[in-house]
């Protein structure tokens, strides 16, 4: 398959100054904050390999602004350092105490910059020459030789780190990034149906417009929805109350779509039909008419068995988010067994996401699943036949270098 954009293996980078975009952002203890499944660093040191002849600079994010994982990139430091590599850490992004430790860099050596994040302009989505123009990309891009991208799982979004050094610098794909366009271009050439999707977490508004996209295209056959996507949709059919919508981002404004697309595909989208709540800290199972404003944090056991038994006789399972609050170990039971009847299907899988990844490697399930994404949202965009902005940046960049 010959892709769109070039790979490390059409570029020289030995002795270069060489800046890699990778996606670490791990799932945190929400308690510690401490790193419990660090399986997005590992996933791309197949890229920082073929680099240890070179000088790299290491950026990324972890969390966003006033979300509970939003922290520092010491602890994924750390972790790589605990990998062998000669990696080191510095509190800045662009400012004089970044750019010095960059011009120091040696062959063999990993500078890891602080979370982008933490600066604001990294938030704003925009055209690439209008986020190449922010101060992250003018102040950086003039130090280094080559761009190597390999967040494939912030490839759906147009921010300054993710595009922004395409206009200015040699840019290729690092090996994430050509594994998951590779992968997933092949199993979604495949026609096979049924064809299943399993939503549930959070980042809601984001996931109800991929679940319209990809119910216009007639993609999907079946959508099975838990986590507070699958709230918002009980809400929408007037199964729970308001109140459990408070959670969810943009809820008002996103209600509206959620109820006409049940309208719509009502023998499609398939909700929760019972409840997993919490009292005094213990896990009570009960119908959608007894939740009686306790927290529901996780699909109740016969919506579980209906899930797990529609998953089983599908040709293709694609799942992205948990179905409930996995965190806390009383509460994962609906996801755990989603993951199982996933594992047990005698089809084309695939598990996208930060955490139902990490939950299906702790469960020791990878070898039995087709493909383990490392995005959630943009592997979800890529499905809809969408052009990732990094896609198309990157295309971009290899028509310049020609």
């Amino acid at each position: 398959m010959k892709l769109p954009f070039k790979t490390l293996d059409e570029v020289e980078y030995e002795g270069k100054r060489v800046l890699i975009r990778v996606d670490i952002n791990c799932s945190l203890d929400p308690e510690t904050k401490e790193i419990i499944n660090d399986s997005r660093i590992r996933a791309m040191t197949p890229t920082l390999e073929e680099l240890k002849k070179s000088r790299v600079v290491l950026m990324a994010h972890q969390g966003r602004p006033g979300s509970n994982d939003f922290t520092s990139l010491k602890p994924h430091t750390e972790i790589l350092r605990k990998l062998g590599y000669n990696a080191s850490f510095v509190d800045d992004i662009f400012g004089e105490k970044a750019k010095e430790a960059i011009k120091k860099v040696k062959v063999g050596e990993i500078l890891v910059l602080q979370n982008v994040r933490m600066f604001e302009g990294e938030m704003k989505k925009a055209p690439v020459d209008e986020v190449a123009q922010e101060p992250i990309v003018q102040e950086l891009y003039p130090l280094f030789d080559l761009f190597v991208n390999d967040a494939f799982g912030a490839a759906h979004r147009s921010q300054a780190s993710i595009v922004g050094f395409t206009k200015y610098l040699p840019s290729v794909a690092g090996r994430v990034m050509e594994k998951e366009v590779r992968t997933l271009t092949e199993i979604l050439s495949t026609e096979y149906h049924p064809w299943v999707l399993v939503l549930g977490g959070s980042k809601v508004p984001d996931k109800v417009k991929i679940i319209e996209r990809l119910l216009e295209i007639g993609r999907a056959d079946n959508v099975l929805l838990g986590g507070l996507i699958g709230n918002l949709f009980l809400i929408a059919a007037g199964k729970i109350p308001d109140d459990y919508g408070t959670p969810i981002k943009e809820f008002e404004e996103i209600l509206p779509l959620a109820k006409e697309l049940l309208k719509k595909y009502s023998d499609v989208i398939m909700l929760p039909i019972d409840a997993s709540v919490e009292e005094e800290e213990d896990r009570v199972e009960c119908s959608l008419d007894d939740i009686a404003g306790r927290p529901f944090f996780d699909i109740g056991p016969n919506t579980a068995e209906e899930f797990s038994n529609i998953i089983r006789n599908a040709r293709v399972a694609f799942a992205n988010g948990p179905m409930g609050f996995f965190e806390k170990d009383a509460f994962k039971h609906g996801t755990v067994e989603v993951l199982k009847a996933i594992a047990d299907c005698e089809c084309i899988t695939v598990v996208g996401g930060g955490h139902v990844s990490a939950m299906a490697e702790a469960m020791d399930l990878v070898s039995k699943i087709t493909h383990i994404s490392t995005g959630g949202g943009a592997t979800m965009g890529f499905m809809t036949g969408e052009k990732l902005p990094l896609v198309e940046a990157l295309e971009d960049a290899a028509k310049r270098m020609k």
